[in-house]
């Protein structure tokens, strides 16, 4: 890929999981979602997956997903890849990531990033962590849950 030049991100969804048809190559997001509650913290849940879309690639193209504290004085998980050679700036290529027992240390908004070369923030999707109070939810001893 040609330094400074940058893919442009079309979409970005968090959700439950990412299936990919087998026969069709299409994507199907279940449980898209932007807010995920705990009764008690450090919260772990269990998996989360991120679905995106990004068009303008050139070449092998460096990737990087990192959930960070809204400060983003912390790092809670990364994911680090490359996308495979794309002979065609215009095509459109969807990628789907699963992440797996994701700790939340304390309710607050998290930012799911998504990087390019050289760290160039590329998207960017928040996340609200709130705690329940009470029986807001009849989710018995389940840590994280919408």
């Amino acid at each position: 890929m040609a330094a400074g030049t940058e893919p442009l991100v079309l979409a970005m969804v968090i959700c439950d999981a990412v299936w990919q048809d087998a026969a069709t190559g299409k994507f199907f997001l279940l449980g898209v979602f932007s807010s995920i509650s705990a009764k008690k913290f450090p919260a772990t849940h269990p998996m989360l997956a991120v679905w995106f879309a990004l068009t303008d690639l050139r070449g092998k193209t460096p990737l990087k997903l990192r959930l960070v504290t809204v400060d983003e004085d912390a790092i809670l998980c990364e994911e680090a890849g490359e996308l495979a050679d794309v002979g065609d700036p215009r095509v459109v290529a969807e990628i789907a990531l699963h992440l797996q027992g994701v700790q939340f240390p304390m309710p607050g908004e998290y930012r799911m990033q998504l990087l390019g070369q050289e760290g160039a923030l590329l998207a960017e999707r928040r996340i609200m962590v709130l705690q329940i109070t009470g029986d807001e939810h009849d989710e018995p001893n389940e840590d994280a849950a919408r």
